[in-house]
């Protein structure tokens, strides 16, 4: 937790010209995994909702998403750090209560695919599901296993073809990209519901195409903590 969180202040001193400029908050952007780890006398609810209210107050740091996995103790985080600066706003709160975090850089999945030469707005994907209360969080990993780069790709191309097709259907999802080169992972927030699992099935049916790991979350706005 302490490495990752001392890379963190150490980004926060970095010069703009190693972050990028202000208005490319693209290389900014953020995935942070927070886990609660098991502790004697430990409120779970009342740390989750603390997490809420405290990253809601964050200066300089928009949230773009935030959600818990249901049945699990972790917060997932998607922040835009404006300032670079700012940081210490979190990664001290962080810790101080002693949590597990794991912060991974991220960019949108509609810049990923125009690289790959595809015709995509950055707003095809969603960029809100403020209204959906049951979730999913699908991680995809797309092993080289050998592939050429061309070969590799056309791989990529293929999947963005599918989700194109999938979302024009009527699905919303919201998707990200992991900043690293290889293997290349994708992360897409989706609504659960009829559509949404047709379409994940359609997915996992694609051959060898990527590993996947989907998790059930729902979002913090939604969270009170209380009993159902």
């Amino acid at each position: 937790m302490f490495t990752v969180l001392f890379g963190l202040l150490a980004l926060s001193c970095l010069p703009p010209s190693v972050l990028g400029a202000p208005e490319d908050r693209d290389a900014r952007m953020y995935r942070v995994d927070i886990t609660l780890p098991p502790k004697e006398g430990r409120d779970e609810k009342a740390d989750i909702l603390e997490i809420k209210t405290t990253v809601a107050g964050l200066s300089d740091i928009k949230v773009l998403f935030s959600f818990k996995e249901i049945g699990n103790s972790m917060v997932i985080l998607v922040l835009r750090v404006d300032k670079a600066c700012s940081w210490p706003q979190l990664t001290s709160f962080l810790a101080r209560k002693g949590y597990e975090v794991k912060v991974t850089p991220v960019y949108y999945c509609s810049d990923f695919a125009r690289e790959l030469g595809l015709n995509m707005t950055r707003d095809f994907y969603d960029t809100s599901l403020a209204d959906d209360e049951d979730l999913l969080l699908g991680n995809q990993i797309f092993p080289v296993k050998g592939l050429t780069t061309a070969e590799y790709d056309e791989k990529l191309r293929q999947m963005f073809v599918r989700d194109i097709s999938i979302l024009n259907a009527g699905q919303r999802a919201a998707c990200f990209r992991t900043l690293a080169s290889l293997p290349v992972e994708l992360m897409h927030f989706a609504p659960v519901g009829q559509q949404a699992m047709e379409a994940i099935a359609e997915t996992l049916h694609a051959p060898d195409t990527f590993d996947m790991e989907i998790l059930r979350i729902q979002r913090l706005d939604h969270y009170t903590g209380g009993c159902k």
